[in-house]
């Protein structure tokens, strides 16, 4: 995975805001801090679910990939906390996150700068506990609420890819929404595991204690 912009440069609360723009690598082997070789499976927008690391330039790292809609354990967001997660479970969480994604895509939503922030912070804000509000607006707790409410009507994440950096400290964790990972058949919503080779661009998103407190 190579991130190649961060979208529209959007930033609020020292961060930039999704969707992000890159591609997939399949098979890629990293000499000299970069991707070389390998399939490209997929180009295009890049969302991160993930607040409490960071992501650099020209930085390779392996990835795993799995279906958002059939977890196996091995994705990094899956510590329970006191926010917006309690009471669900991990699936439920990537699931919702999951339709979160989709949702910041539809046309009205992928460069609209007040939309790209409310929902970059709704998916952040799913798994890190903290209830950030950038906009002031309410906006951001009312899509987490409606994501929620989607998949306890039965929404499940099969359009969207979760792609976890190995070691889980290596980056940031990204969603991909109709990425090359198939949804896995019933017998086999184990282990999917994808061997890609990925390398994040410019995104140096601030670690989530420095905006503790924001409402």
């Amino acid at each position: 995975m190579e991130l190649t912009s961060v979208g529209d440069g959007v930033v609020a609360a020292g961060a930039y805001v999704g969707p992000y723009v890159g591609e997939v690598v399949q098979g890629g082997t990293i000499t000299g801090g970069n991707i070389v070789g390998g399939t490209t499976l997929y180009t295009g927008y890049m969302i991160c679910d993930d607040y409490t690391t960071q992501s650099f330039l020209n930085t390779p790292w392996k990835v795993s990939a799995t279906n958002a809609g059939a977890l196996n354990g091995t994705q990094k967001n899956t510590a329970r906390t006191t926010g917006y997660s309690a009471g669900y479970t991990v699936q439920q969480d990537y699931d919702a996150v999951a339709w979160l994604a989709n949702q910041l895509l539809l046309s009205q939503n992928v460069t609209n700068p007040t939309e790209q922030i409310d929902y970059s912070f709704a998916i952040w804000d799913i798994f890190d506990g903290y209830q950030t509000d950038p906009n002031h607006q309410g906006a951001v707790s009312g899509l987490i609420s409606q994501a929620f409410a989607q998949v306890a009507a039965g929404y499940v994440g099969t359009n969207v890819s979760v792609f976890t950096p190995s070691p889980l400290n290596a980056s940031q964790e990204f969603l991909v929404v109709k990425s090359p990972v198939a949804t896995p058949e019933p017998a086999e919503t184990g282990l999917l595991l994808v061997d890609l080779t990925a390398a994040l661009a410019a995104v140096f998103l601030l670690r989530r204690k420095s905006i503790r407190g924001l409402n």
